[in-house]
């Protein structure tokens, strides 16, 4: 391969990631959804922070761009650096995205790289319409990460009232 090739490439991968950002900014989703679909740009590329389209569209709430990304088949386990769609919108503790991404195939209680759960960041960062969404919907409240901690022994932990009860009475309704 040529230098120039080098070249060429590096500047067309830099000029794509500022043409993508550039569309991203001034919400023409239908654009990139179109240039994505014939296959002009990877799906999959990244902004100069390592974001994709999807943490863009799950941040500015586009349900509607995310079936569609998804539907494409865009990356959903890492829209950022160590990021995964779902852990993302319960970041933002966005219940219409993750009830997107759940409607779109996304598990629930998908494990990250430190066998994390949704629940267990939603718990750990007091992401309460997040904690509630999961929960009702069937998220492991007894998973535990490679550190031993669970949805449960956190809420316990870090002494979080509503959510021991709301466990509590989880239990006894299971029993």
């Amino acid at each position: 391969m040529s230098n120039n090739h080098l070249i060429n490439s590096n500047l067309n991968q830099h000029l794509f990631k500022n043409i993508l950002s550039t569309l991203i900014h001034k919400d023409k989703w239908e654009t990139i959804i179109e240039i994505f679909t014939l296959g002009i740009v990877d799906i999959n590329i990244k902004d100069d922070r390592g974001r994709n389209s999807l943490f863009w569209a799950i941040h500015k709430n586009k349900t509607d761009i995310i079936k569609k990304l998804i539907s494409l088949n865009i990356n959903t386990k890492e829209v950022s650096p160590n990021l995964s769609a779902m852990n993302y919108a319960v970041y933002q503790d966005n219940v219409k995205v993750i009830k997107c991404l759940k409607n779109c195939g996304l598990n629930l209680n998908e494990i990250d790289d430190i066998n994390s759960t949704p629940l267990i960041y939603a718990v750990l960062y007091n992401k309460l319409n997040s904690i509630n969404y999961l929960i009702e919907n069937g998220a492991n409240l007894n998973h535990e990460d490679f550190l031993g901690n669970s949805a449960f022994s956190l809420a316990h932990d870090l002494k979080i009232k509503f959510l021991i009860e709301k466990f509590r009475n989880l239990e006894i309704q299971d029993k």
